[in-house]
């Protein structure tokens, strides 16, 4: 079958070379009618492939590779009538592959490695994913931030263009084109994978069971470790040192996602819509020269950056080193899922799933209230006014969630200060549970505990009940217990 398929596949180029490397027609000078019906070479190139693709010598080809794909052989398809998954792949092969455009240049080709390229989809193979997303709003000190897992990164009109393969999406896939002028303003969060695919199509397998099923979707992990910087500190409110009810604080958001993907078997993703972005007039130079650009409400800078690497890298690598499932710590996935869900959340809604973040690291069952707000005082506070005061601040906080859940009149009034102060109670809380368990991992593991001995969520909280000095006295307490505590041997037993 591979011969038969060689056969048509160098059959097929043969028959299409001498109609791509036709010269493109210039309009000639006085010519009236070819100048005002102007021909884009784009235009014309892919009409021509279009065309060639009509041929007998490409539905061979089609239906060889049909058959070798374990498939029926393809009857003609007619112009206007649905395109089959082969006669697609193979479209996109000679596109994607640059096989047209390299004959269209008059360049030599190597017909045995373009084969050889097609015959790869017979084969499992690893295709290259490239995820963006655009960071609204945020302006960087440096063009890329490395996380490892993932970069932050600016790019150049250039650098986009080659990224996306803007000239072969103008000519062949103008529904793809990408409007790299605009998008060149934005710093873009970057996630690289690969996919272990066989095949032109492959659909993830999805249980019965799970059509039905309702997930509770939290966003991205790049989102959830992002959600863990003091944005309310970097943007339009700024620092605060004490309660503001006008002193709120602005998220980024992500309007725009782009998936790249070099499969040469399917139509790159289509262009997002851009039309969501917002430019503004800003005057420049000494000249007073007006140019437009988006408007950024954070600015990183290099203090505040060292610490969005220390908290992004600090929580990757401990999340990456340990099995949260096993070791009986999924609390903190939930807790940094509602925390993410918080951070693109607006009004009181936003400040229902902050305190569901609370709720998550520190409640407990039938006891909600008392224990986070005990607990909060003994993290966050230093003396028993400060701890006072804490309580306090959760006590109104946690008002404004009672009411939202219950169904209560809503009498009290909120602020954007109260959406800052549970975003800053939330994120800090899960930042120390973060910190700690991490502390308490690296020393378990240097001692080869195994996971299911970790301590469980609960006695975590329990050391929380106690102040410093209580926690000493009962440290010595377990230092000295006596043999097969608690079943000791008692006095005149």
């Amino acid at each position: 079958m591979k011969d038969q398929l060689y056969k048509s596949f160098v059959s097929y180029v043969k028959y299409a070379k001498p109609y791509l490397r036709q010269k493109f027609p210039v309009p000639k000078e006085g010519d009236q009618k070819i100048r005002i019906a102007h021909i884009d070479r784009s235009f014309w190139l892919r009409s021509i492939c279009k065309n060639i693709e009509g041929s007998r010598e490409f539905n061979n080809l089609v239906s060889d590779f049909s058959v070798a794909c374990g498939g029926k052989p393809v009857k003609k398809v007619e112009k206007g009538s649905w395109v089959s998954m082969e006669q697609n792949a193979i479209q996109n092969f000679f596109r994607r592959s640059k096989l047209y455009l390299k004959i269209a240049e008059g360049k030599s080709i190597n017909i045995d490695n373009y084969f050889e390229q097609l015959c790869s989809a017979f084969n499992e193979r690893q295709v290259k994913v490239i995820r963006l997303w655009l960071l609204d709003s945020v302006y960087f000190s440096e063009s890329i931030i490395d996380f490892g897992n993932f970069k932050i990164q600016r790019f150049s009109k250039e650098e986009l263009d080659a990224l996306v393969d803007n000239q072969l999406n103008h000519i062949f896939y103008p529904f793809a084109e990408l409007g790299t002028d605009i998008l060149s303003h934005y710093w873009f969060i970057r996630e690289e994978s690969s996919e272990n695919i066989k095949g032109i199509d492959y659909v993830i397998p999805i249980s019965f069971d799970e059509v039905f099923r309702v997930p509770r979707n939290f966003p991205d992990r790049v989102i959830q470790l992002l959600a863990l910087f003091d944005w309310e500190e970097v943007g339009i409110g700024g620092y605060q040192d004490k309660f503001d009810e006008h002193a709120g604080w602005e998220a980024f958001s992500t309007p725009i996602a782009i998936g790249i993907t070099d499969n040469v078997f399917a139509s790159p993703h289509p262009s997002p819509d851009l039309s969501k972005l917002e430019f503004f007039p800003f005057p420049t130079g000494p000249d007073g020269e007006i140019v437009e650009g988006p408007q950024f409400y954070h600015h990183i800078g290099k203090g505040q950056l060292e610490r969005l690497k220390e908290i992004v890298e600090k929580s990757q690598e401990f999340l990456q080193s340990i099995d949260l499932k096993e070791c009986n710590w999924e609390f903190l996935d939930i807790a940094m899922g509602y925390l993410a869900k918080a951070f693109f959340a607006e009004g009181l809604e936003q400040l229902l799933w902050h305190m569901t973040v609370l709720e998550a690291l520190f409640g407990e069952k039938n006891k909600v209230m008392e224990p986070i707000r005990k607990r909060l005082g003994y993290i966050f506070g230093k003396t028993n006014k400060e701890r006072k005061a804490i309580g306090n601040k959760f006590d109104e906080l946690y008002d404004f969630r009672s009411g939202l859940v219950h169904g209560n009149k809503y009498e009290k009034r909120a602020y954007w200060g109260h959406l800052r102060e549970a975003r800053k109670l939330a994120r800090k809380s899960l930042l120390w549970f973060l910190t700690y368990l991490s502390a308490i991992h690296q020393e378990l593991a240097r001692e080869q505990k195994p996971l299911r001995d970790y301590p469980k969520k609960e006695e975590i909280q329990t050391m929380l009940d106690f102040n410093k000095e209580a926690l000493q006295r009962i440290g010595f307490l377990i230092e000295k217990l006596p043999m097969n505590f608690p079943n000791i041997n008692i006095w005149g037993n």
